[in-house]
């Protein structure tokens, strides 16, 4: 009895210290926004400001405050995953259908990056889970794949059906992940070497949360010809 109440003391302040550092990391996420926020307000006060440095601005706050709200958002699906409090459906996802809604909120900044995405799929691939919350883990990855991929680059979303799972490969041609980020990668707030001032590093955190929580597995590694590559695979039997 000992024994056991002294390791859930140790569980307790284990997840005592998890909370702090998560809240603290929160607050840094969210504060840094905000700030650059109150520096445009304080420009855009000036009565003497030029309307184009003025329409500059404005397109700045607005994509700060996307940034907010989708930090925001993608903290509370976290927390629902961790309270254990989703539920996902189990109906038969079409891969094609996955695919098509995870990458069209991404359509309009791959083009502006002129960047190509592949799609080789035979159509008829598919996996019993839930379409939506699947659909967000996808797009994050291809998010990633995005941000990582320089501008005229390829993102390559390959799907193969077997027996036993079904698979999406998905490739860019971007400069790979750092051998030193690759163990790290999914876990929350990481940020590799290679990551953008913007990158908060929770969206693929919440990806693999989604994949694991439906009998799925996700890997991450560098291609043999270069870039990034994620494997996701829902498996027909639980593994």
């Amino acid at each position: 009895m000992t024994v056991r109440l002294r390791e859930q003391a140790e569980a307790l302040k284990k997840d005592k210290i998890f909370l702090a550092d998560s809240i603290a990391d929160i607050s840094h996420q969210i504060r840094t926004p905000l700030t650059s926020i109150n520096l445009i307000a304080n420009f855009l006060a000036d009565e003497e400001l030029s309307d184009e440095r003025r329409l500059s601005l404005v397109k700045d706050l607005f994509q700060l405050l996307s940034r907010i709200d989708w930090l925001i958002s993608t903290l509370l699906k976290i927390s629902k995953l961790d309270a254990g409090t989703v539920k996902f459906a189990k109906d038969t996802v079409k891969v094609s259908e996955l695919i098509q809604k995870a990458a069209k909120p991404l359509a309009i900044p791959m083009d502006l990056r002129n960047q190509q995405l592949i799609i080789k799929a035979n159509g008829d691939e598919q996996f019993e889970g839930d379409l939506a919350w699947t659909a967000e883990a996808i797009e994050n990855i291809l998010k990633n794949c995005m941000e990582h991929t320089p501008d005229g680059g390829t993102i390559a979303i390959e799907a193969k059906d077997t027996p036993i799972y079904t698979e999406l490969q998905i490739t860019d041609t971007g400069p790979g992940i750092d051998p030193e980020d690759l163990p790290h990668l999914f876990e929350r707030f990481y940020k590799g070497k290679n990551s953008s001032s913007g990158n908060v590093g929770i969206g693929l955190a919440l990806a693999r949360m989604i994949i694991t929580s439906q009998n799925g597995t996700i890997k991450a590694e560098n291609g043999k010809g270069g870039g990034a590559e994620f494997t996701v695979r829902f498996y027909k039997c639980t593994v």
